[in-house]
């Protein structure tokens, strides 16, 4: 049951992110027969085509390196590299087109983008999509006594203003959130603003930066192969990021169970995927912090529970264990063994479709400008190329809403889709427009040279840049990195 439940996922996500490239690609090709250019091939994903098929003249094709899409256009400025060559022969032989050509057809991908990107943000509107309780609030909700220094000046029930002098809306997110500030902050301390209870002006706290890792060390792998196995795995490992959950501040929030590996504490003592964690020892939680704080106050106590089961309080005691693969997975921690839902308690909300796509607009500004930034702890290795991308899409698809954040996040694709694609970089749509305005200033082509110059070279670059953040991507996936900056260990085994 659960390998259908994973094939079912799979094949969801291989239509979605496949249909967000047609319908970038399909853009261009009608713009193509709409100015009356030869189309040469039509093809998803790129490398030798694993299917193809000739219907009036244009080759229909899916290729296996599943990277995007493209539409060959000899009459525009050729790329053999990614496309293979050309089936209309020499392309210095077919009719010229005019820069407007040029432009309209490279534009239309884009466009498209942008349309299906508002059409997706319709349909969230309309189906609504699932947002964390602790997502729409910045009230602190726990403080750790392990917590970074300063915090002793903050207090729970203290909302959240501002964060290293950026207002703030929401706790998580990349768009005026508690976590995006503190992750693109760049300074010794992050200041705080909050409003307290009671209490007239704004408070302003400064924090230190959170912790980067915990100080566990890997063991020296034995083997050849073992040996490059490690090497490959620390040098495609993403750098840690300022992670608000190592200052040890929390959203207020109650924990929800999302898996429970098996034979764990946690399983054998009946809890279940979906318990809403209300109180322990007493006291009422509001933070998967506390109950990791408890633990480790107590690790060889019983944890005594109260969950919230069905809209039922179902009492339950637990008893923390280190796994049986705790030294080779370097835990050194007595543990549940829960896997969180990220997520959490959620609710359905209805965004309206321009707040969609201006949240989509503002966080691929924030996630450019922080990588861009030499005081951001955010770098190109923290990007994703198609791995990563469909990696969150599984992820996505996993929550009990998935097809409704699936669609949510689609609008975020096809924006970041569209915007990336206008940069002024040959290869890219954008490129082609630049390249037709020069040509349209000196009205005369550029060189054929130049343009495989520039095309050839930024293909190999572009390339390049694609292998290089799919080797963190892959790396992740099977355990060897994480995005979220923490301390990446095999899955415990009780």
């Amino acid at each position: 049951m659960q390998a259908l439940t994973v094939i079912g996922i799979i094949i969801e996500i291989v239509i979605l992110f496949n249909f967000v490239i047609l319908v970038h690609e399909l853009g261009h090709y009608l713009a193509g027969r709409w100015r009356g250019l030869k189309i040469d091939k039509f093809q998803i994903w790129f490398g030798k085509p694993i299917w193809s098929k000739t219907v009036n003249g244009v080759q229909w094709g899916l290729g296996w390196i599943p990277a995007g899409g493209f539409v060959a256009l000899p009459q525009m400025n050729p790329m053999e590299m990614l496309e293979g060559q050309s089936t209309s022969g020499d392309s210095e032989k077919l009719p010229k087109i005019t820069p407007l050509d040029k432009i309209i057809v490279a534009a239309a991908g884009p466009l498209f983008s942008l349309l299906l990107a508002g059409l997706f943000a319709v349909v969230v509107w309309g189906v609504k999509h699932p947002v964390s309780s602790s997502a729409i609030t910045t009230k602190i909700g726990y403080i750790s006594p392990n917590a970074v220094d300063g915090a002793d000046q903050l207090q729970v029930g203290d909302v959240v203003l501002e964060v290293d002098g950026k207002p703030v809306d929401t706790w998580s997110g990349m768009v005026d959130s508690v976590v995006w500030n503190v992750v693109s902050s760049g300074g010794d301390r992050i200041p705080f603003k909050v409003r307290r209870e009671g209490v007239a002006e704004p408070v302003v706290v400064s924090l230190a930066p959170p912790p980067m890792g915990d100080g566990a060390e890997a063991k020296t792998p034995e083997g050849v192969v073992a040996k490059v196995s490690s090497f490959l795995s620390g040098f495609f490992k993403r750098p840690e990021l300022r992670r608000v959950e190592r200052m040890g501040i929390a959203s207020e929030d109650q924990p929800m169970v999302g898996k429970l590996f098996p034979n764990s504490p946690a399983e054998k003592a009946g809890l279940m995927p979906n318990d809403v964690i209300v109180e322990a020892n007493g006291q009422r939680v509001t933070s998967m912090v506390m109950i990791s704080d408890l633990i480790q106050a107590n690790p060889d106590q019983p944890l005594n529970l109260v969950v919230e089961r069905a809209g039922q309080p179902v009492s339950i005691s637990v008893t923390p264990q280190l796994p049986k693969n705790a030294e080779r997975a370097q835990i050194d921690k007595p543990m549940l063994g829960i896997r969180w839902d990220d997520t959490g308690v959620t609710m359905l909300k209805r965004t309206p479709p321009g707040e969609q796509i201006k949240d989509s607009v503002e966080t691929m500004y924030n996630t450019l400008s922080a990588v861009a930034s030499p005081s951001s702890s955010i770098s190109a290795k923290h990007l994703s190329g198609p791995v990563g991308i469909m990696r969150l899409y599984y992820r996505l698809f996993e929550h009990k809403d998935g097809w409704r954040l699936a669609l949510w996040f689609s609008v975020v694709l096809n924006i970041n889709l569209a915007i990336l694609n206008l940069l002024p970089l040959p290869v890219l749509d954008g490129g082609h427009i630049t390249m037709a305005l020069i040509e349209s200033v000196r009205r005369r082509p550029l060189s054929k040279r130049l343009l495989d110059v520039a095309y050839g070279g930024c293909a190999i670059l572009l390339i390049g840049f694609m292998l290089f953040i799919t080797g963190f991507d892959v790396t992740e996936l099977f355990g060897g990195g994480d995005s979220a900056g923490g301390v990446v260990r095999e899955e415990p085994i009780f």
